[in-house]
């Protein structure tokens, strides 16, 4: 990525963080006017709306992103955060080989530059990669300035493609879902689109198989995009419970329903 692109860039996320912070100075007029009830109204309205925008994973109000493929497609996806695992990505692989199953693998940039055979290996079984960001600093993400954000998002993008060359990611996801009003402009910046997900167990937070499988399963429709986690104590009996349903389903389970990378 060129430096007159990261700088356009962080040009336009920094003039979004300007229009974010306007509303503080009216509230400061009003406050100096007396009006304390309209600034504090003001304040909450704005507030809330903000936390909204970052904290709901599948809230598009910073930007468009993909939450759902097309229903009429018959098509389901399976995607697969914060890989590569030296352990649970060939394991996972394996699994998804025998229930004839492709999917996204979001990977951590500083996992894969760890492991860059197994970022290999899942190209080479069929599977696509994508951008979960260089260090996957899930905590703190939504609160990250444009530069920070910047370098999570491009260093991974450079890690992964530096390792396969020829299959760049064309998808973002940022870790827990959280973002904030610069994830969509810098994402676009780098060629690539949002992808979130439809039907998710909270396997990342819990080890209920059972619970995980059946909240899955309750929401596994056309259209659906399924989230699961690598790097978890159940990831390998979660990826094989939801792999089988997923086959079991009918649907058609891949990525081939997504735009392709000429229209990222």
């Amino acid at each position: 990525m060129n430096a007159e692109t990261r700088a356009r860039c962080l040009r336009t996320a920094y003039g979004r963080l300007v229009i974010a912070l306007l509303p503080l100075l009216i509230v400061g007029w009003l406050v100096s006017r007396g009006q304390i009830f309209a600034a504090g109204l003001l304040f909450c309205s704005v507030l809330t709306l903000m936390m909204i925008g970052t904290l709901v994973p599948r809230c598009a109000f910073f930007g468009p992103m993909i939450k759902r493929l097309p229903h009429d497609t018959g098509h389901a996806l399976l995607t697969i955060d914060d890989g590569p695992h030296p352990e649970h990505t060939p394991a996972m692989l394996d699994i998804l080989d025998r229930h004839e199953i492709k999917a996204i693998f979001f990977l951590i940039g500083e996992r894969a530059a760890r492991h860059p055979e197994l970022v290999r290996e899942i190209v080479a079984r069929g599977h696509e990669i994508a951008n979960h960001t260089q260090t996957h600093p899930a905590a703190r993400f939504w609160a990250l300035r444009p530069v920070a954000l910047w370098r999570e998002i491009a260093e991974c993008q450079e890690t992964l493609t530096s390792i396969c060359p020829d299959h760049p990611p064309r998808f973002f996801r940022p870790p827990a879902g959280h973002h904030n009003a610069f994830t969509f402009v810098i994402s676009q910046a780098l060629g690539l689109k949002m992808l979130m997900w439809s039907a998710r167990g909270f396997d990342g937070v819990m080890q209920d198989v059972e619970f995980i499988t059946d909240r899955i399963r309750a929401r596994l429709k056309p259209g659906a995009i399924v989230l699961i986690h690598e790097a978890t104590p159940v990831a390998i009996e979660v990826a094989e419970s939801i792999a089988r349903m997923m086959a079991e389903s009918g649907l058609k389970c891949g990525a081939s329903a997504l735009p392709r990378s000429d229209d990222c």
